[in-house]
């Protein structure tokens, strides 16, 4: 634990290399605290560390927590993702148990310091399955160690909860890992010990044999830029890839593979599978289909990182000075001054005085060593001469050099280095696959980056040809600034260069280390470009898989922290692949029902109701013709003429009435009440349409009443919802009648005391944003909105914050117009422009 940061709702975040979402179920929780521990995607992780770090992280919040003004309490509360438990290294039940048993150790710790102490450690989990296998690893615990820990319950399902993961094997990330590292000798020969981790398949560690000499002779074949021998890529691979792995390892994707100094020096990048004879194949090389990055474990590396930020500068070197037999490059300083225009244009990039640019060629070694420690950067792009082995790196005048240990003296950490410059990650193919040992594998320029902190760092192997070496600098900066990832842009300039020459190795030169998902932040933030969406699909082979698509396309558009035009990309393109096909079936159209009515696809929302409930399987739930009648209410409140709106409206309440008859419960009366609302408003539009509102408004306040009824009768905690809205409906009928409402102060109390309750007991949105909407209510009975506007108007900044979904905004400002319309022209000026405030605000967070 890194840190401690305050969050929208008061509470603090313990957090490691990464902050959660403020709109994830952590935040609507509550807790006093979350522990969230940044571990790598890939979650390799040791017992002993992760222990270690819940320990550090329980008794630093501790820390602050005692040392707060005025004292603290003696016990305090925190939350806990199941940290480290996305890959191969820790499962979800040693998870679980390694962070109790740190908790605990932390525990005893604070019992000796006298500080306050944990007392409640709240797991919060987003796949069932997966909460589960916790659940039953941490009772195992429990009956051991009775002593030290009892869990409290069993798995309760909030906002958002999902049954599992549409992929087999949860990573949290969308790209697979593989961890390529040598290993030890076997018979006299080098191995690679491999791990698989896909969201295909998981494999454990693997071992390959070569032949030492044999391989480090075509790695040094290989890594020579006059070499144009597809051949020996080909053949690497079949010598190095098993081949139970080559169907993981020869497809397409994203693919981050882990390396050490022994197995950096292969050109993983000029490896390829046997060329496809199918017509229409892909016949792009291996690298550029399966979109390689790759990731260095080195041994050394700065502890503390200090990191540069979007307002620092960006250092571009176009052929600084050198002396013979190193000749100019006119080429390169081409391609440095094209980079400087493009990172300097402010279309994306920065402005232009942020870009320090040494692009004469006559920049000597004082020149350029002085422009890399007068600023933190951003950015530092140098294109020129390479010099091999660790004490070369980019040449100087002078006979010098700007090498490992000018990298190791930069104070301030880029984000981005890219040395346009042949060889400074090349290393001597006679230390392929040998163990690891410092003299023999002393960092060159490259690893020195990675060592210090760099987040992504581009360097070349082996020369590069000045065409192609351009179109790879130019392409990867335009894709970056665009917004894509780092593993795409990546993909992007290799493919560009490719392509420029597919003759050449140009494009294979460059090896890449770094974050997948790291992308140029803008001023104020840029959207991360992510993966094309049929690759979210990729594993997608049966209805019952398609239900649980749609069931997480759905849940997380509710949620609202995900883009809403690719969430509907997503859902048109499930639609247009398995529609025709699945889609008559009850279950799966009654998904995709669901997943639409998220979306606010109203109109396709009802013919997937339609079809689920005419499918001849009977496979689709009874909520299907509820949800029918729901969705042709809605769809009528929002259509432009009065007889086309009470068409929809009236064939919907129809539906919810049948429903209701059948089996009365309060969700449906609540629905129904809904519906009528929805009709007074329509019939609200024209004055004339007077009676027929009231009518419709005093049908709303009579299935409001029912279901508030039910709702008592079954004890359930929302209740409060169908008695808000009678509330709503007595106002506006006093209001239309010219009257002050009259007989509801004791349910507003009632109201108000369930809301409560509910936000204590399972606190979600709705519960605490009625909490705000009940006080509106009774401000509006008393005619007081006034005194009480700017702490209302305050509240809701807060909570939108913390819950950003514009759907259920959207509910609120529907619920909000009902009211404060007919309020607003019964109220006085005062009143009427605190009600004019108040629907300002929701309307601008429903992105009306």
């Amino acid at each position: 634990a890194t840190g401690l940061y305050p969050d929208a709702t008061g509470t603090h975040q313990i957090f490691g290399n990464h902050r959660p979402d403020p709109d994830d179920a952590l935040t609507m929780a509550r807790p006093q605290a979350v522990i969230v521990v940044g571990l790598g995607e890939e979650g390799k992780l040791r017992a002993t560390e992760l222990v270690y770090t819940v320990c550090q992280a329980v008794l630093a919040y501790a820390q602050r927590f005692a040392e707060q003004p005025g004292g603290s309490a003696a016990q305090f509360e925190l939350a806990t993702t199941l940290i480290g438990s996305g890959g191969t290294g820790i499962t979800v039940g040693s998870a679980a148990q390694l962070i109790a048993q740190g908790a605990f150790e932390a525990n005893q710790k604070l019992q000796e310091a006298g500080w306050p102490q944990l007392a409640k450690l709240t797991f919060i989990e987003l796949y069932l399955d997966r909460a589960s296998d916790a659940w039953r690893a941490l009772q195992v615990q429990a009956q051991n160690a009775p002593n030290q820990l009892q869990v409290m319950g069993r798995v309760e399902s909030g906002e958002g909860a999902m049954r599992r993961s549409l992929d087999a094997n949860y990573r949290g990330a969308a790209y697979d890992f593989i961890s390529a590292l040598p290993g030890v000798q076997e018979g006299g020969q080098p191995t690679i010990l491999y791990t698989l981790d896909t969201r295909r398949a998981r494999t454990e560690v693997r071992a390959v044999r070569a032949q030492g000499p044999l391989l480090s002779e075509l790695v040094a074949k290989a890594s020579n830029s006059a070499s144009n021998d597809a051949q020996i890529g080909r053949t690497l691979f079949k010598l190095l890839v098993p081949v139970e792995m080559e169907p993981f390892l020869g497809g397409s994707g994203e693919v981050l593979i882990e390396l050490e100094a022994g197995t950096a020096v292969i050109p993983w990048e000029l490896l390829d599978t046997d060329a496809p004879t199918q017509g229409g194949a892909d016949n792009r090389p291996w690298a550029i289909r399966s979109k390689l990055l790759r990731k260095l474990r080195t041994r050394e590396f700065r502890a503390q990182v200090s990191d540069a930020n979007a307002d620092d500068s960006v250092l571009v070197i176009g052929t600084p000075m050198c002396d013979a037999p190193y000749v100019d490059l006119p080429n390169a300083r081409a391609e440095a001054v094209a980079v400087a225009t493009l990172l300097g244009s402010g279309a994306g990039g920065v402005a232009a005085s942020k870009v320090r640019a040494l692009v004469s060629g006559h920049d000597d070694a004082r020149t350029v060593i002085n422009a890399l420690f007068e600023r933190p950067y951003r950015v530092v792009h140098i294109a020129g001469h390479g010099a091999e082995g660790a004490n070369g790196g980019v040449v100087l005048s002078g006979g010098t050099f700007l090498g490992a240990n000018e990298v190791k003296a930069m104070r301030t950490v880029p984000e981005l280095v890219f040395l346009n410059c042949c060889h400074l990650a090349g290393r001597d193919a006679s230390t392929t696959l040998q163990p690891y040992d410092r003299a023999a594998f002393a960092a060159n320029i490259a690893q020195a980056l990675i060592e210090v902190g760099v987040r992504c760092v581009i360097a070349a192997g082996w020369a590069v040809e000045d065409g192609p070496a351009e179109t790879f600098a130019t392409t990867f900066y335009a894709a970056m600034l665009r917004g894509d990832r780092f593993i795409g842009a990546v993909a992007t300039a290799r493919e560009a260069a490719w392509r420029a020459n597919p003759q050449g190795n140009t494009w294979a030169a460059y090896q890449c280390y770094g974050d997948p998902g790291w992308t140029w932040q803008r001023s104020g933030g840029a959207a991360q470009r992510p993966p094309p969406v049929a690759d979210a699909y990729v594993g997608l082979s049966s209805p019952p898989e398609l239900v649980l698509a749609l069931e997480t396309l759905a849940t997380t558009s509710r949620l609202g922290h995900v883009d809403a035009a690719r969430q509907l990309d997503k859902l048109r393109y499930l639609e247009s692949t398995f529609g025709a096909g699945w889609g008559r079936m009850g279950a799966v159209a009654e998904a995709f029902g669901v997943a639409c009515a998220e979306l606010r696809d109203t109109a396709n929302a009802i013919a997937w109701y339609r079809a689920a409930v005419s499918a001849t399987d009977g496979s689709a739930s009874f909520r299907a013709a509820e949800q029918l009648g729901d969705q042709l209410v809605r769809y009528g409140e929002g259509v432009s003429g009065d007889a086309a709106a009470r068409m929809s409206i009236e064939e919907g309440l129809g539906h919810l009435a049948r429903v209701a008859a059948l089996q009365p419960t309060a969700e449906r009366e609540s629905l129904l009440g809904a519906g009528y609302k929805r009709l007074a408003m329509v019939e609200g539009r024209k004055p004339a349409n007077r009676d027929a509102c009231l009518a419709a408004l005093k049908q709303m306040a009579a299935h409001c009443a029912r279901a508030e009824a039910l709702a008592s009768a079954a004890g359930a905690v929302n209740q409060f919802y169908p008695a808000k809205n009678f509330i709503s409906a007595e106002l506006r009928i006093a209001w239309i009648e010219g009257r002050v409402p009259k007989g509801l102060d004791a349910r507003l109390v009632a109201v108000r005391d369930s809301l409560a309750a509910a936000a204590a007991a399972r606190p979600d949105f709705w519960s605490v944003v009625g909490q705000t909407e009940i006080r509106v209510l009774a401000a509006l009975r008393h005619g007081r909105l006034a005194d009480l506007i700017e702490p209302t108007l305050a509240t809701l900044h807060e909570l939108k914050e913390r819950v950003p979904a514009v759907r259920m905004w959207d509910s609120v400002c529907s619920e909000a117009r009902f009211t404060l319309l007919p309020y607003q022209a019964f109220a006085g000026v005062a009143e009427a422009k605190a009600a004019k405030q108040l629907l300002a605000l929701l309307t601008g967070f429903a992105g009306q």
